[in-house]
């Protein structure tokens, strides 16, 4: 008998390493890792780890950037698996805006039960002091995207609003405030979404860490043919 095929997973997620540049935000805590038991002296090997809530590939909760808003414990597990709708905006500059007429005919793929993914292939500067030039979304595009219904959405850059100034305030942040304030949430700096764009059907997994009244998580983002 034949065993069965192993199933081919796909990772959209950036490997956090001691020393790269895990977080592009100012003040955002980076990742390191401390060995704190060891197996010879201890009988286990046992890190600390030191990371924020966005660092890496991570998941963005509405209370990211709205006060009193759902935390990463809160948000419906369901809306963060599901078929990806990958758009290709490969082809924009530095700062370049992602537009409603990008996604184009895609849109009538768009519903509750879909993943809308971005693919600028920005991954490709990961570790960079560039990676910061990232294209963006525009906020016509986000308000569009709510009315289709969608509930997640994941892109290859820092920032779905680009690089925008650091500092408070309302006007600050404007498509997180959009798409978060619809319950929209948002996974940032994937990475490998061009290997979805290979014509397949893709089922993706963008699930966090089940961390009570946190802001966000890093996550193991994948996606396998579906």
């Amino acid at each position: 008998m034949l065993a069965p095929a192993r199933k081919r997973v796909i990772d959209l997620s950036h490997l956090l390493a001691e020393g790269s540049l895990s977080s592009y935000c100012t003040g955002h805590p980076k990742f390191n890792s401390e060995q704190v038991l060891s197996l010879r002296k201890d009988g286990a090997n046992v890190s600390r780890l030191t990371l924020g809530s966005h660092t890496g590939t991570h998941l963005d909760a509405p209370i990211h950037f709205l006060e009193g808003a759902p935390t990463i414990s809160d948000v419906d597990l369901s809306t963060l698996v599901g078929p990806a709708v990958v758009i290709d905006v490969r082809g924009k500059e530095p700062h370049g805006a992602i537009t409603w007429e990008d996604i184009g005919s895609q849109s009538e793929q768009l519903s509750p039960e879909t993943i809308l993914l971005f693919c600028t292939g920005w991954s490709r500067h990961w570790g960079r002091e560039d990676y910061t030039k990232c294209p963006h979304l525009t906020e016509d595009a986000a308000r569009k995207i709510i009315e289709r219904g969608v509930r997640t959405v994941g892109i290859d850059v820092f920032d779905i609003d680009g690089d925008v100034p650091d500092g408070v305030g309302v006007e600050t942040h404007p498509i997180h405030r959009v798409l978060l304030g619809s319950g929209v949430l948002i996974a940032e700096n994937l990475t490998n979404v061009e290997v979805l764009l290979d014509g397949g059907t893709y089922i993706v997994s963008l699930l966090p860490l089940n961390l009570e009244g946190c802001d966000g998580s890093p996550i193991r983002a994948i996606a396998w043919s579906g």
